[in-house]
């Protein structure tokens, strides 16, 4: 039996043999994770919701916001604590289906690095993105992503890091990562040893 998802890619009922916490991560569009320099601090925030916030608030029981203010860190740092008191609203994250938009609600401006949006405006891949207060800018687009992960199987494509930030938020988009280990599957295995730094 095939099936069609919305963006019209085919599945066999194989795909659908998922373990519980797949079964759970496969309901939700996006998970993020916090992190102070290369320490991942908290558990990660999984939302299905089309609308969430990520904020310096306490609030725990909303499932609309992921609030940093509840996360704990014995080995904080100095700078980590400084950023820290400047999220304030921090960012709004919005997915309707085709795109993700990132928003700024905080007094701040945020800073983004988006591979597919630097790609977009050819700019340079590891430019990162000033967003002032009040403002929003598109981080991601199926069509687009799709046309980058045909190009970049073709060409190479490097991986950067953002450790050097006191504070910072990993945001996976669960469906794009899904269709990347599909085609990695279909791939079959490399003729030698990879690790985190393979190009």
């Amino acid at each position: 039996m095939s099936f069609a998802d919305q963006n019209g890619m085919m599945s066999t009922d194989q795909d659908f043999h998922l373990s519980k916490e797949q079964a759970l991560r496969a309901s939700y569009w996006c998970g993020v994770t916090y992190f102070e320099h290369h320490q991942r601090v908290g558990e990660s925030f999984n939302t299905a919701d089309p609308i969430f916030c990520i904020d310096g608030f306490t609030d725990a029981f909303d499932t609309k916001r992921f609030c940093l203010g509840n996360l704990t860190n014995v080995h904080r740092t100095q700078s980590a604590d400084v950023t820290r008191r400047h999220i304030g609203k921090g960012v709004q994250l919005t997915y309707n289906g085709q795109e993700v938009y990132v928003e700024c609600l905080s007094d701040r401006a945020i800073f983004v690095q988006s591979p597919l949006t630097n790609h977009q405006y050819k700019w340079h891949p590891n430019m990162v993105c000033k967003i002032p207060p009040g403002c929003k800018l598109r981080i991601f687009d199926n069509q687009e992503f799709a046309s980058l992960l045909a190009q970049s199987f073709e060409q190479g494509f490097e991986r950067q890091t953002v450790t050097d930030t006191p504070c910072w938020l990993e945001i996976r988009l669960n469906t794009p990562c899904k269709w990347l280990d599909k085609a990695l599957a279909q791939l079959g295995s490399p003729n030698f040893r990879c690790s985190r730094t393979t190009y």
